[in-house]
């Protein structure tokens, strides 16, 4: 009787009997006992999925926007740890951080029923796989801080993005066939872009508006350091600064 009673009754399992009867006492049948178990627990988990996204809805950010050069590309925290290893294989040798590595671990995770087959369960008890399990998920969990810690760094060293909130309607630029004109676009235009709307350094359409000519030569002379923009701005001649001056402080849109 306790025979029979062991097989109807797998004690935390549906009531599902075992037919075959030649299994050792103790197996429950993969279908459906164990799938209904998997079921339940993926549905519980959608579930709280579905409603932890319902009361935290994810907003959106500012559209795509090819331009900007400052942008520096981040995966999902899942991958963060395969975009991390690829830091440590730069050059001729990133195919050993995007196949090899990634490779090897994967074929051993594969392989792994076949290289420890033994039937203890206890973790304590097979030293081997609990051993390389736990230093394989503590390597990963490092080099996902390490990716973090890294970009973290690299956004605030990276140059901030330009507000354009203020930045006039009216964007014809005055008088283009002026001299300044020409020592802009070769000197100044990679920052502030050709058309003075920005890029790197902030847009300077309407300009004219707040500075005169010589408070403009005055700014290009000291510069911004700290901004990146070199005194002179690139231009070693002070007539050329003067005639950049002259040109930027005719930019009076509205």
């Amino acid at each position: 009787m306790a025979h029979d009673h062991f097989r109807d009754r797998i004690p935390g399992t549906p009531r599902f009997k075992e037919k075959d009867k030649k299994k050792p006492l103790g197996t429950e049948p993969f279908f459906p006992n164990f799938l209904l178990k998997e079921w339940i627990v993926g549905s519980l988990f959608l579930v709280a999925f579905v409603l932890w996204i319902i009361f935290n809805p994810v907003h959106l950010t500012d559209p795509a926007d090819p331009n900007p050069s400052g942008f520096i590309p981040m995966p999902d925290w899942y991958f963060l740890f395969l975009y991390q290893l690829l830091k440590y294989f730069p050059g001729d040798m990133v195919w050993m951080g995007t196949v090899v590595v990634p490779g090897v671990a994967s074929t051993l995770l594969i392989i792994a029923p076949w290289l420890d087959n033994s039937k203890a369960r206890h973790p304590f008890k097979r030293p081997v796989a609990t051993t390389a399990m736990t230093l394989a998920v503590l390597l990963c969990i490092w080099l996902t801080y390490e990716a973090e810690v890294q970009h973290e760094d690299a956004l605030a060293h990276a140059p901030k993005p330009v507000d354009k909130s203020e930045m006039p309607v009216d964007t014809a630029l005055v008088d283009e066939g002026d001299a300044g004109a020409a020592v802009f676009k070769q000197s100044c235009a990679g920052c502030h872009g050709a058309d003075l709307k920005g890029g790197m350094g902030p847009y300077l359409l309407g300009v004219g508006n707040k500075y005169d000519a010589a408070q403009l030569a005055e700014v290009i002379t000291k510069g911004f350091p700290a901004g990146g923009m070199p005194p002179g701005g690139g231009i070693t001649d002070q007539a050329k600064i003067k005639e950049v001056a002259d040109w930027l402080a005719k930019q009076k849109q509205q």
